[in-house]
């Protein structure tokens, strides 16, 4: 070997040694910066994570099986709607490892974990399959938690761990309905003469005939259950919104201010298992003995009771078009009430501290991100958007993000909530995960990431059942996640959870595909740009000046800004451009020629 050659070959060495030593430091800067507590929490930002309890994760297998309900119909098709033994605890896992943090997310919305019906109903158009309360729409005690989901000590372990990581909890909250009568429910707490015992009651039936074994048509035996002070009479449904029986579930008088006793079946059932069970709510306990309250006034007490108890910070309300408008005002207030509550006598916890009032968003269907006057004067932040595209086509979001922050930012008072995938629609291919990721995770306004999303979680394929909602409620399958696409949300996440700009700030077109977000109040700033190109030029405008340290925040590399423009790799057709701070060290292009 040559004296030039062994030269050469000294100084690549050192070359790699101090890229690797550089780009250590350089992660770790980025580590640091990300680990900083970020800005002070917006609901206009929030990452709202949704997830299915019972289809998330199994944490805990001994709760699998409760109530004597069924969970193996002897096919996919016929398990589509049945528990699955996903619980709370598997949450806590996920909590544990940090999973919701490397996703940026800053609240978790979680499907009711009220004590479900006990059986099931005819699932589909067809009776195809038994359809159980997995999803948690299909209540019977406001008051307990569902075995299938875990402990009341469980639940409260989950809300301090996501308290603990800055993280705000949402529950879904309903006022029009309980679940359905189901032969194993009339079996077990001796209402609608079926005539069955619970072996027989709880096996699917073929058909809807299985109804016609219910008395139900007579009062007496509806006394036995919900009885007609709570519920409407099956002669009363169905006159106008208000009175509408959705899916045929029991509709509860919600406009009613009369006094009325616990129902007969609750009372019983609350006798049989006491208040001291691991799964009652010690602060709904007050709320099981009759009281002079109307039944929307116990729901009330029932959902609020949540709220003083854990600490929730929101809720996620059902059909609100569908109840009487007061109601939702009335709910509104208890919660907020119970949630000061709850921080008064909570001093230990870091969400002691937070200042939000309690936050509400609600489904009206097909809604966008419009303000809607009647609804904010209810106490709602938000409503639910529908309209957010599903399509993934990065050439005109940007449009769309800058309708989005227009409209928004003309109110303090007003957000939206805008989703790619929820519980009742699936609308996306999971194939256009990347690009889906980028235009949600930076869309203004908060957004909800549904569960599996992140890792372009596939639908089921169940065959020809009847209701094709069932195949995109499928498990997470912890051992099949597309890594590149949990990578990618994951970057854009973080990003978006460091800068209350990206939601909650004004957006400024400076160039093609390019923008800046701004937040006025804390003066936070960002840059997007979406391209197509390796590498790209990015003009910076008045934002950023020569010489200030941009970073990439996708890549991680670091360019000052000349003339007005920095140069940067672009991956997966983004930038994501945030000043550095003066104490962070990173690489700048061509400070090492190997």
């Amino acid at each position: 070997m040559n004296l030039s050659n062994t030269a050469t070959m000294l100084r690549l060495s050192v070359a790699l040694v101090l890229l690797l030593g550089c780009g250590q430091l350089a992660t770790q800067a980025m580590a640091q910066t990300a680990g900083k507590a970020p800005l002070e929490f917006s609901w206009d930002n929030a990452s709202v994570y949704f997830l299915f309890v019972d289809r998330f994760r199994n944490g805990d297998p001994g709760n699998d099986q409760n109530y004597n309900r069924k969970t193996d119909y002897g096919s996919a098709q016929k398990n589509a709607a049945t528990f699955h033994g996903g619980d709370i605890a598997g949450v806590i896992e996920k909590l544990e490892d940090g999973y919701f943090q490397r996703l940026g997310v800053s609240a978790i919305w979680v499907t009711g974990v009220y004590e479900q019906m006990h059986g099931w109903v005819g699932g589909g158009s067809r009776n195809d399959f038994p359809h159980y309360g997995y999803h948690g729409y299909y209540p019977m005690d406001f008051t307990s938690m569902d075995r299938n989901f875990g402990t009341v000590e469980e639940f409260r372990r989950f809300v301090d761990l996501a308290h603990g990581q800055g993280i705000r909890v949402i529950m879904d909250a309903g006022l029009n309905h309980p679940g359905y009568n189901t032969l194993l429910d009339a079996v077990q707490f001796g209402f609608g003469d079926v005539g069955l015992d619970e072996a027989s009651a709880r096996e699917h039936r073929e058909g809807f005939d299985y109804l016609e074994l219910f008395q139900l048509s007579e009062k007496h035996q509806r006394d036995r259950w919900w009885g007609d002070d709570w519920t409407r009479a099956p002669d009363e449904v169905d006159k106008d919104l208000l009175t509408e029986s959705i899916y045929g579930l029991p509709d509860f008088r919600t406009e009613s201010t009369q006094p009325v006793a616990i129902p007969d079946f609750l009372r019983r059932k609350w006798q049989q298992e006491g208040d001291a069970t691991p799964w009652v709510n010690p602060s709904a306990v007050p709320y099981r003995r009759d009281q002079p309250l109307a039944p929307a006034d116990y729901v009330i007490q029932w959902l609020a009771a949540w709220v003083r108890e854990f600490g929730i910070d929101g809720f996620r309300c059902d059909v609100i078009d569908n109840v009487d408008a007061q109601r939702w005002q009335q709910l509104h207030q208890a919660a907020n009430a119970a949630l000061s509550q709850w921080r008064r006598t909570h001093p230990e916890s870091p969400a002691s501290q937070w200042r939000d009032d309690f936050w509400m968003t609600g489904d009206v269907w097909d809604s966008d991100i419009r303000f809607y006057p009647q609804y904010a004067e209810l106490g709602f932040d938000s409503i639910v958007n529908f309209t957010f595209p599903k399509s993934g086509d990065l050439s005109r979001i940007g449009d769309i993000w800058q309708q989005y922050a227009d409209q928004l930012n003309n109110r303090a008072d007003w957000s939206t909530l805008s989703f790619l995938n929820n519980t009742y629609k699936r609308d996306t291919n999971p194939a256009d995960s990347i690009d889906l990721g980028t235009s949600l995770l930076l869309a203004p306004g908060a957004v909800q990431i549904f569960y599996g999303d992140e890792v372009a979680r596939k639908a089921d394929d169940l065959g020809d059942i009847s209701d094709p909602i069932q195949n995109y409620r499928s498990d997470y399958n912890w051992d099949n996640q597309d890594q590149a696409v949990l990578a990618h949300w994951q970057k854009l996440g973080q990003f978006r959870r460091r800068h209350l700009a990206i939601g909650a700030g004004a957006q400024i077109r400076i160039a093609q595909q390019t923008f800046v977000r701004v937040h006025a109040a804390s003066g936070d700033k960002v840059i997007i740009k979406l391209s197509d190109r390796a590498h790209d030029k990015v003009a910076v405008g008045d934002t950023f000046a020569d010489g200030t340290r941009l970073r990439n925040a996708y890549t991680g590399e670091v360019q000052p800004v000349r003339d007005g423009y920095a140069k940067f790799r672009v991956l997966n057709r983004v930038l994501l451009l945030e000043a550095l701070p003066s104490n962070t060290l990173g690489i700048e292009e061509n400070t090492l020629n190997i």
